[in-house]
C-alpha cells in the first residue's frame, strides 16, 4: 500500500483500498497459515480442559482459587492469539515466516503481550466506570435481591419499565447518553491505537502511545476501514456461533466433543482474523512518519 502522507494522497487514508488489500492478502495467503491457525485453535482449548479438570473437584475450590483458575484458563487462548497475530504481522511487514508453522514464542510475542497489557490498562477504567454506574447508581435501585435483578435482566421489557419508573424519562436519557459517551471514548481510543500491534512488530520494540498521533486527521477513515474490513468477519463469527448453539441444542454433548468443536471454531476464526490483522499492518506502513524514531 502506498504511503498515505504527502501530496499524492493528501494525507487521507484510502478506505476501500485498505479493505481491498487486507482481504486480498487473506485470499492470496490463507493456505500458508492453515497449520498456524490449527495449532492456535488447539492451544486455545487448553484452558477449557483445565476448567473441566477443576470442575471435578468443586469441594476443593476457594474464591481466590476459582479466580486464579479463571485467569489461568483464559491465558492459553490469549497467548495463542498473540502468537498467531505475530505470525501474520511478520509475514505482512517483513515477509518472514518461521518454519515450519510460522508460530513462535519469543521477543515479538512478549512485546505484543506488553502492548495488550497496556491497552487493557487504558480501556479498563472506562469499563469500570460503566460497571460502577450501572450496578450502583442504576441496577442497585431496581431490585432488592440478586434474584430480582437477574429476573429483570432476563426480561428486557420489565427492565425497561423498571428503568422508566425508577429513573424517569430524564434519568433514562441521561443514562443512555452516559453509555454512548463511554463507548464512544473506548472506540475512539481503540482507533487511535489500532496500529500498536503492527508498529510493535514492525519496529521490533514495544510501541503503544507513539502510534497515537499517526491517525491524526484520519480517525473516521481508519474507523471506516476497520468496520468494513471486520464486517464479514463479524457475520462469519455470528454464523459460527449460531452453528455451535445448534449443534449443542441438537444433542452434541460430552467434554471431548465440545472441546473439539470449540477448537475447530477457533481454528476458523483465527483464519478469519487475518484481514483485520493485516489492516493494522497496512495502516502502519502507510501512516508511519518517515522521521519516526522509536523511544
Amino acid at each position: 500500500m502506498q504511503r498515505m502522507t504527502g501530496q499524492e494522497t493528501g494525507g487521507r487514508v484510502p478506505v476501500f483500498e485498505c479493505v481491498r488489500q487486507s482481504w486480498g492478502f487473506f485470499l492470496s495467503s490463507w493456505r500458508e497459515f492453515l497449520l498456524a491457525a490449527a495449532i492456535t485453535g488447539a492451544l486455545s482449548q487448553l484452558g477449557v480442559v483445565l476448567t473441566l479438570v477443576q470442575a471435578r473437584a468443586p469441594e476443593e475450590q476457594t474464591m481466590l482459587g476459582v479466580t486464579l483458575l479463571d485467569l489461568a484458563a483464559g491465558a492459553p487462548a490469549l497467548l495463542a492469539s498473540l502468537m498467531f497475530t505475530a505470525c501474520v504481522l511478520r509475514k505482512v511487514l517483513h515477509n518472514e515466516f518461521r518454519s515450519p508453522t510460522g508460530l513462535s514464542f519469543g521477543a515479538d510475542e512478549l512485546r505484543l503481550l506488553g502492548v495488550t497489557a497496556a491497552l487493557i490498562c487504558i480501556i479498563l477504567p472506562f469499563l469500570l466506570l460503566l460497571f460502577l454506574v450501572l450496578t450502583v447508581a442504576v441496577l442497585g435501585r431496581l431490585a432488592d435481591t440478586p434474584d430480582q435483578l437477574n429476573a429483570l435482566l432476563e426480561d428486557p421489557e420489565a427492565l425497561s419499565a423498571a428503568l422508566q419508573t425508577t429513573l424517569g424519562p430524564g434519568g433514562v436519557a441521561a443514562f443512555v447518553l452516559f453509555v454512548v459517551i463511554v463507548f464512544g471514548a473506548i472506540i475512539y481510543t481503540s482507533v487511535r491505537l489500532l496500529m500498536a500491534n503492527a508498529a510493535t512488530i514492525g519496529e521490533r520494540r514495544m510501541i503503544v502511545f507513539q502510534s497515537w498521533s499517526w491517525s491524526r486527521g484520519n480517525v473516521t477513515r481508519v474507523l471506516a476501514a476497520a468496520v468494513l474490513t471486520a464486517l464479514p468477519v463479524f457475520l462469519f463469527e455470528s454464523f459460527l456461533d449460531g452453528l455451535r448453539q445448534s449443534l449443542l441444542a441438537g444433542g452434541l454433548s460430552g467434554p471431548g466433543a465440545i472441546v473439539m468443536l470449540n477448537a475447530v471454531l477457533a481454528f476458523l476464526m483465527s483464519l478469519a482474523s487475518i484481514p483485520t490483522i493485516t489492516l493494522g499492518a497496512l495502516l502502519y506502513k502507510g501512516l508511519r512518519p518517515a522521521e519516526f524514531v522509536p523511544k
